[in-house]
């Protein structure tokens, strides 16, 4: 994967920016505040559809415009690939692949694949689970669509069930219906459980061996998953917290 260019138009603090990349390795520098870490953000965006700040698509605009454009030319595997992205302050994002608007930000995963290190990385550690489980899952929809499908669907079961759990709460025959979402729950949580802990356990194996090379092998770090939930109890656990919920509702 080779990208070839970059344009930036009103991104944070660069106006207009035109950057042709060579194959090899390529150096970005200058004096502080210039917009060399702006410039490796945007290529993040292109990767992911977001920051690696977590900013919002406004704050990322140039002060006093209404919206930014992103265009990156790249290759991949001799195929090339032209991605455009543009960001609104008062509307979503529009991004385009090929010149062909698409639907879901997922289709943008896996054309281009990311490894960004910043600062912002040590929240994965001081943060709660919520940060970890987010790199994880970023990760992984940039290598495998299917694990993409399955997150996008665990998710849409969460805000199905949960909108069905205050339905129920005020009576009715909606509680039958619970059954169904946690079972499509289980299902797809299982799934991303399985695939969570075999990325954790590739990632192990990777710095275990450069963690001993760092420390003349006097030293052994190990990388786990602890999910909250055991597969063969999820849903067990649903079923409990679901009469939990039902319970304080109606009370």
């Amino acid at each position: 994967m080779i990208i070839k260019s970059l344009e930036l138009k009103n991104y944070r603090n660069l106006e207009d920016v035109e950057l042709d990349f060579s194959e090899g390795i390529n150096l970005l520098y200058g004096d502080n505040a210039q917009g060399k870490t702006n410039i490796l953000e945007s290529i993040y965006l292109c990767g992911t559809s977001k920051s690696h700040k977590g900013s919002k698509d406004r704050e990322i605009i140039r002060f006093e415009n209404e919206e930014s454009h992103i265009k990156m030319i790249l290759s991949k595997r001799e195929v090339p690939y032209r991605i455009d992205i543009h960001l609104k302050k008062n509307h979503t994002k529009g991004v385009a692949v090929n010149g062909m608007p698409i639907r879901k930000i997922t289709e943008l995963f896996g054309i281009l694949n990311v490894i960004f290190f910043s600062p912002e990385d040590l929240n994965i550690i001081k943060s709660s689970p919520l940060e970890r489980r987010r790199f994880i899952d970023l990760e992984l929809c940039q290598l495998d669509k299917i694990y993409t499908y399955n997150l996008v669907n665990y998710n849409k079961v969460i805000n199905q069930r949960n909108k069905l759990l205050k339905e129920a709460a005020g009576g009715g025959d909606w509680v039958d219906l619970l059954d169904v979402w946690d079972q499509q729950m289980v299902q797809y949580g299982t799934y991303l459980i399985n695939k969570r802990q075999q990325f954790i356990e590739e990632l192990d194996e990777i710095i275990r061996h450069i963690h001993a090379g760092l420390t003349g092998g006097k030293e052994e770090i190990r990388l786990v998953y602890a999910p909250n939930i055991e597969e063969s109890y999820f849903e067990k656990v649903l079923k409990k917290e679901r009469a939990r919920d039902l319970k304080s509702k109606v009370s």
